[in-house]
Order: C-alpha cells, then sequence, then structure tokens
C-alpha cells in the first residue's frame, strides 16, 4: 500500500498541468492588456500590409491588361517614318515600364535604331528589357549584344551571348546565342574559342537537318582554322 504523500503527489498531478495552463493563459491576457496599444499597432499594420499587396496585385493586372491593349493600339497605328515609330515606341516603353509590352516596344525600337545604323542608340534603349524579368528578356538580350557587336564592343557582345545560352531553355535560342557568339570569335581569329562553341551549338540540333549540317560546316572550318583535329559529322 502506497504511502499518503505517494498518494497525495500523484492526485495533483493533473492538477498541476492544469494550473501551468491557467497561469500562462493569465499571463499572456495580462500582458495583451498592458500592451494594448502594441498588440492594436501590430493588428493594423498586419491589416494594411495585407491591404496593400491585395492592391498591389490588382493594380498590375490592370495595368498589365492596359499595357496589352494599348500595344495592340499603337502597333496597328505606327507609320512608315522611323524616327516617328521609335519614339512612339519609346513613349509607350516609358509609361508602361516593367510589362512584356513595354520590353517588346523596346526591343522594336532598338532593331529600328540597329537598321538605320546607331548600335549605341540601339543598345541604350533595349538595355532595361535585357535587364528586366518579362517572359522576353532574352530576346531582348539578343538584341543587345547584337547592338554591343555592331558598336564594336566584340567582348561584351560574346559575354552576352553566352549568357542567354546559359540561361535559357529554349534550344533555337541557345543554339542561335552560340552561333553568333562562335561568328564574332570567328571575326577575332579566336578559331579554338569559335570552335567550342560551335560544338556546343551542334548537340543542340537535331540528327539530319540543314541546321545541323551548317553547323557541322562551321566547325569543321574553325576546327582547320585553329589546327584541331577535324571532327567527322555525327
Amino acid at each position: 500500500m502506497a504511502s499518503p504523500s505517494v498518494a497525495r503527489r500523484t492526485s495533483r498531478t493533473p492538477v498541476e498541468k492544469d494550473d501551468v495552463v491557467m497561469l500562462r493563459a493569465a499571463e499572456l491576457a495580462a500582458w495583451a492588456q498592458k500592451n494594448t496599444q502594441a498588440v492594436i499597432i501590430a493588428a493594423v499594420l498586419l491589416v494594411v500590409t495585407l491591404g496593400g499587396i491585395i492592391y498591389y496585385r490588382m493594380y498590375s493586372a490592370q495595368r498589365a491588361e492596359r499595357a496589352a491593349t494599348a500595344f495592340l493600339n499603337l502597333q496597328a497605328s505606327l507609320g512608315t517614318d522611323t524616327v516617328a515609330v521609335t519614339r512612339q515606341l519609346d513613349t509607350f516603353a516609358s509609361n508602361y515600364d516593367g510589362t512584356t509590352e513595354a520590353a517588346e516596344a523596346r526591343i522594336l525600337s532598338a532593331q529600328l535604331w540597329l537598321a538605320k545604323g546607331d548600335a549605341n542608340k540601339a543598345a541604350a534603349t533595349v538595355r532595361p528589357a535585357a535587364d528586366g524579368s518579362t517572359p522576353v528578356k532574352d530576346q531582348a538580350k539578343m538584341v543587345l549584344a547584337s547592338a554591343l557587336a555592331a558598336g564594336g564592343k566584340r567582348a561584351e557582345a560574346v559575354d552576352m551571348y553566352l549568357a542567354v545560352a546559359k540561361g535559357t531553355e529554349l534550344a533555337y535560342l541557345k543554339q542561335d546565342a552560340l552561333g553568333q557568339a562562335a561568328a564574332l570569335r570567328e571575326q577575332a581569329n579566336d578559331w579554338k574559342g569559335a570552335a567550342e562553341l560551335y560544338a556546343q551549338a551542334l548537340e543542340t540540333t537535331e540528327k539530319e537537318t540543314a541546321d545541323r549540317a551548317l553547323l557541322q560546316l562551321h566547325l569543321s572550318e574553325a576546327q582547320a582554322h585553329a589546327g584541331l583535329p577535324v571532327s567527322a559529322p555525327k
């Protein structure tokens, strides 16, 4: 038979646990009462933050819709005066900066500047789109690389093409970027470097296609100029 002291300790255990829970609840209530202002401020800040996030998402969605509609209207109204068209595209890109349509407008404007022979203006126009996060950023980087190359900045152009090739999951874009970078290395008489890039580009193409045959031809030529063994077609 257990001693009275042991029995008393055993019977009080659940009561003590309940007491601890009640004590903590009382402490929390006392803290909340004592810090009512802080609790209210925190609640208000939470509501304002959530409201701001919801508003921003709604605003962004509405702005994207407006940009899409406005861009369609702009494309339909573009004339044949290159200067006027680039001005319209640049104004649109400024008004809807950050949207996909703004990036597309910058790409079109840069291509027009390239066609006019102003590589520096083309690079400055398209760079915000290349640095952005829209779905067409890789296309913008390709145009930027082209502008850099046209402006005599061959090394920067090669780096930009290689950045596209490394970051894209699109096989055709990777192939194009590697091919363009390889061609620029050829211009610099870096035939070994060109051969390396042509070999990488070859891996992105399907067998028995015209693109693969052309790349194989470029690869063989670069290897021959570099004094490397010419690889057989695969």
